[in-house]
């Protein structure tokens, strides 16, 4: 049985979404940093991060392949279950709350900000329908360039450093870690990314080129003219 420090931690853990999605995906199959990203639609540095912190709890382990990428996969599998009870004795109900006399009954304490935590939970799933939509478009266009990707690059690394950079420009050492190949192969697919008219190079760190000017726009949206 676990202790009381074991339980708390693994609560921690599953207390994060994205790392609960990340156990459940490994509970399907062994899986490696990129395909996490790409399956989750995770920035590949925030993947990293949830798998050593559950690596350290020895939630998760790893082993390399004959290309020396690491698959992640669990090491032990768990069950959460919560019961719930009903309170000894029960809130008194809004007929029992006393009133001034001749005066109208008023609301009970806290109603207010009970009703706006209703009102931010519906849209708080609202929010989560339209992110699911984007995120099932987001997955569509990835395979797109997966597959597409076979007959345009020379080798797969090539594909899997654009989607990397897909989330935010990294240098070829944060590169290899999350594709999983050594740093020469990154380099030399990155300059023949660049002489594609891919990539480009800024302090060291690689984008996807145009993406600069993407952020700029977004900071300053032009609004249409009204007339």
């Amino acid at each position: 049985m676990m202790d009381q420090d074991a339980i708390a931690h693994l609560l921690d853990i599953l207390g994060n979404r994205n790392r609960r999605r990340i156990l459940d995906l490994l509970r399907q199959k062994p899986c490696f940093v990129t395909e996490i990203s790409d399956r989750l639609v995770i920035n590949p540095k925030a993947v990293i991060a949830h798998l050593a912190i559950m690596q350290k709890e020895d939630v998760i382990s790893f082993y390399q392949d004959d290309k020396r990428r690491k698959y992640y996969y669990l090491v032990y599998d768990f069950e959460l279950s919560i019961q719930t009870a009903s309170p000894v004795q029960p809130p008194q109900s809004i007929a029992a709350v006393s009133t001034p006399e001749g005066g109208k009954l008023s609301a009970p304490p806290l109603t207010g900000k009970i009703l706006m935590i209703r009102h931010l939970l519906d849209s708080r799933e609202k929010l989560i329908e339209n992110l699911e939509a984007v995120e099932k478009d987001i997955d569509e266009m990835m395979n797109d360039v997966i597959i597409s990707g076979r007959n345009i690059f020379q080798n797969s690394v090539e594909s899997n450093i654009l989607l990397a950079l897909i989330y935010s420009p990294l240098t070829p050492v944060e590169l290899s870690d999350i594709v999983n190949y050594s740093i020469p192969e990154v380099t030399g697919s990155l300059r023949t990314l660049a002489a594609k008219g891919y990539v480009e190079s800024d302090g060291g760190r690689y984008r996807i080129k145009g993406t600069q000017k993407a952020v700029v726009l977004a900071a300053n949206p032009v609004f249409p003219m009204r007339i």
